[in-house]
């Protein structure tokens, strides 16, 4: 019986007793707060304003793990807005900055406490951080007027923010952007007189995977219309730019309404190219519907002509801004690439 039970669960790992191997022998054993990867996860919730930040620091088990670590310390959350923020109105609607955020490193938390900080520059308005299936913990810090979500559909990246909206409508108009994009000034009056504005357009080109945007398309409701439109060689739709804009809760009630988009779409996208779909299935919905025109769909025009589009030395906020600033190019929104 004992054999055949040996036999049996063969295959079943077993738990080792160290105590029965010399101890010249033993593996080194290490808590899980000391070991190196988690410190270095856990570590970019302290910056080095922070007044206890050498006293942590210290504690770290190696030098290589602090000189590690301080590469990823950096950008001070700041706690409340600047001195001449002010709420953002206009023709009396509220508005509702929406950030969405991915953190695949400690180092990537500079990116959304920088676009965060950017918008308490400026103003005063309700902040929502949805973040989408980040790989590592993060401490959001003491944010003002600020909304955490942490979504259930991982990888659905750009349709949460509509969809979201859509369940908790935290303003009339809502702004939304990645947070690798940050505000550089306020919105002028005719950047906001319109009801949807892209901040960037880009056109439809052979690289499009048309079979994919079909089938998106005919995922919705009402798909047929869309899809004469779409493969209409005379039709001028442009695509939204990462799905970012500015757009107001009627119109995105409107559309999931009439097309059942942003429900089906969020348990659809999972992958980098779904998501590049939604932007171009998005821009044919709000062509479609006459929501936006032609090359004035958009605050600040083709994003292939914003200075050093998709060039990976653009990569943080300072150099975004030095370089818009040596072009002369006029934008209330930076943007910078960083793969991930």
């Amino acid at each position: 019986m004992n054999i055949m039970s040996s036999w049996a669960n063969i295959k079943i790992p077993r738990k080792r007793d160290i105590s029965k191997i010399p101890e010249e022998f033993r593996p080194t054993l290490l808590t899980r707060a000391e070991r190196p990867e988690v410190v270095r996860s856990e570590a970019f919730q302290y910056t080095v304003e922070n007044d206890n930040f050498n006293s942590i620091i210290n504690t770290f088990s190696t030098k290589q793990i602090k000189e590690r670590t301080n590469e990823y310390v950096g950008k001070k959350i700041e706690s409340k807005p600047s001195p001449g923020a002010f709420e953002l109105k206009y023709n009396n609607n509220s508005y509702v900055f929406v950030i969405l955020r991915h953190i695949r490193q400690p180092k990537d938390n500079d990116l959304w406490i920088s676009s965060y900080n950017s918008i308490r520059k400026y103003y005063t308005n309700k902040i929502i951080i949805i973040d989408d299936n980040s790989m590592i913990n993060t401490v959001n810090g003491k944010l003002y007027e600020t909304e955490i979500i942490q979504s259930e559909f991982a990888g659905a990246g750009e349709v949460l923010p509509f969809y979201y909206f859509l369940q908790q409508k935290w303003a009339d108009v809502m702004i939304f952007l990645h947070d690798s994009m940050f505000i550089n000034r306020p919105f002028k009056d005719d950047e906001l007189d319109q009801d949807v504005k892209y901040h960037w357009y880009f056109k439809t080109n052979g690289l499009d995977d048309q079979r994919k945007i079909k089938n998106y398309l005919q995922l919705l409701s009402h798909h047929k219309d869309l899809v004469d439109f779409y493969t209409d060689p005379n039709s001028s739709w442009r695509g939204v730019y990462g799905a970012t804009l500015i757009i107001p809760y009627n119109i995105v009630s409107y559309l999931e309404e009439k097309y059942n988009i942003f429900t089906t779409l969020a348990m659809t996208i999972k992958s980098r190219k779904d998501r590049e779909t939604f932007e171009r299935v998005l821009g044919i919905l709000l062509c479609y519907e006459g929501s936006v025109n032609g090359e004035n769909c958009s605050n600040f025009g083709d994003i292939l002509k914003y200075p050093d589009a998709f060039d990976s030395e653009n990569n943080n906020v300072d150099t975004a801004s030095h370089i818009v600033t040596q072009r002369g190019y006029n934008t209330a929104i930076l943007k910078v690439w960083r793969g991930r």
